[in-house]
């Protein structure tokens, strides 16, 4: 009886091991699984991070512009939703001069940006809006006389962003659209009208601001 007993003891401690065997293997398993779900939170939080790191606005200057034009000119951006750029554009010109007359030039322009891809570095390319309003006074032979002009401008540009590591960004842009505008010259006889004429297109600075059909942009700035 007793090694009946034994034997069955042991048969049944033998049947044991397939099953310790299993439990085994899957509590390997559930590590297994463990392992990759806690590398797959730590991918996606690392690509959440790395997204939410990528700059998402803009604030520029068009440097070139105030030491050989004389114009002051500031750029911002916000991206929307990845792909949608709205930016905004302030310019000031304190010294519009010449064929006698002195002028002072405001711009504020309007800018849709749709990129090619999320992010802030890449190509875009939207339409624009953009007000001038210009207003001096000047000398026609022998006739004095005060202007205001505003000037509407509606077209399309396109251009390139490129952003570093550390924030700094350089913008290279270009546009064209039609302009519609109002002189207003007080008073006004041929001999003004001739004047102010040569005035608007006396030099790249004046032409900016007046009559100009014509969008640029060159600036540097921070991103962030």
């Amino acid at each position: 009886m007793k090694t009946s007993k034994n034997f069955s003891i042991q048969h049944i401690v033998g049947n044991q091991q397939p099953a310790e065997k299993t439990c085994k293997g899957l509590r390997k398993l559930t590590q297994c699984n463990k392992l990759i779900l806690l590398f797959c939170i730590i991918s996606f939080s690392t690509t959440y991070v790395n997204a939410q790191d990528e700059p998402r606005q803009a604030i520029n200057i068009c440097a070139i512009a105030i030491p050989f034009m004389n114009i002051y000119v500031v750029n911002y951006e916000y991206l929307y939703h990845n792909r949608h750029g709205l930016a905004a554009r302030i310019g000031f010109a304190p010294k519009l001069e010449d064929a006698g007359t002195k002028g002072v030039g405001w711009q504020a322009v309007l800018n849709y940006r749709w990129h090619f891809s999320p992010k802030l570095k890449n190509f875009f390319v939207g339409p624009y809006l953009r007000y001038n309003f210009v207003y001096g006074s000047g000398m026609a032979e022998t006739s004095s006389y005060d202007f205001n002009v505003h000037e509407v401008n509606l077209g399309l540009n396109g251009g390139y962003r490129w952003v570093s590591k550390i924030g700094i960004n350089v913008v290279l842009a270009a546009g064209y659209g039609y302009s519609i505008g109002k002189e207003n010259l007080m008073p006004t006889n041929p001999v003004i009208e001739s004047a102010f004429s040569v005035f608007k297109n006396a030099n790249n600075t004046n032409s900016a601001f007046l009559d100009a059909p014509y969008y640029a942009e060159f600036s540097i700035g921070y991103a962030f």
